[in-house]
């Protein structure tokens, strides 16, 4: 049978070869889809948990180091721990309700992580942010299996560089049409490819304003 020290060590030498390989899987994960990787209510447990077999063997080593030799139990529960540990980050996801914030100038916005809330500002000051919804249904991102287009807020036209309104808010360029109008105090954009343009413009730039100005968190006065 193998002794118990040494059944831990391989152990521990095996869990942080397991999990240094899925670490790089949860980075490359979450560079390309960040806000997927936020919705899960997991996400912190799991990520705490890649990490967990080193203070596991360093607090082993040093309870060696004070009370050697240490008894089979240490060795069996400083075992279990790692296993534990790395079995963790693969749970099944479980969608959480993580909300995304960004600012438009002093007005909050929190939009929820399946509508693929980017190009924000977290801080207050921010100028514009985009999201990702379905045509015609504006269903988010994640929600759907629908091709996507983009619809964003912002403080000012042209992605909140200034200048005039367009004479037309639609302008279809070779590969893409955009949109840009004013209601209240922001401008709201649509970028998409032209067929998947509506037919209904002024109704659907009425739906996107909807959606958009939905995120608004309104302070009680």
């Amino acid at each position: 049978m193998i002794p118990y020290p040494t059944l831990f060590w391989f152990a521990a030498l095996l869990s942080a070869i397991w999990n240094g390989w899925t670490f790089v899987n949860y980075s490359i994960a979450y560079s390309f889809h960040p806000m997927a990787a936020m919705g899960d209510s997991l996400r912190v447990v799991k990520e705490v948990a890649l990490l967990a077999p080193i203070p596991i063997a360093v607090t082993l080593f040093l309870l060696w180091l004070w009370r050697r030799p240490l008894a089979n139990r240490a060795y069996i529960t400083g075992i279990a721990l790692i296993v534990a540990a790395t079995l963790l980050p693969w749970l099944p996801r479980i969608e959480g309700d993580y909300r995304q914030t960004y600012w438009l100038g002093e007005t909050r916005h929190d939009i929820p992580w399946y509508f693929a809330p980017s190009s924000g500002s977290p801080e207050p000051g921010g100028e514009l942010f985009w999201v990702s919804v379905s045509f015609p249904e504006l269903e988010p991102r994640y929600k759907t299996k629908d091709k996507l287009i983009a619809v964003g807020k912002a403080v000012d036209f042209e992605n909140s560089n200034g200048g005039a309104a367009p004479r037309e808010p639609c302008i279809e360029h070779q590969t893409y049409t955009r949109c840009e109008w004013q209601h209240g105090e922001f401008v709201y954009m649509i970028s998409t490819h032209p067929e998947l343009f509506p037919s209904d413009v002024s109704g659907f730039m009425a739906a996107v304003t909807e959606l958009l100005d939905g995120f608004e968190v309104r302070e009680p006065r």
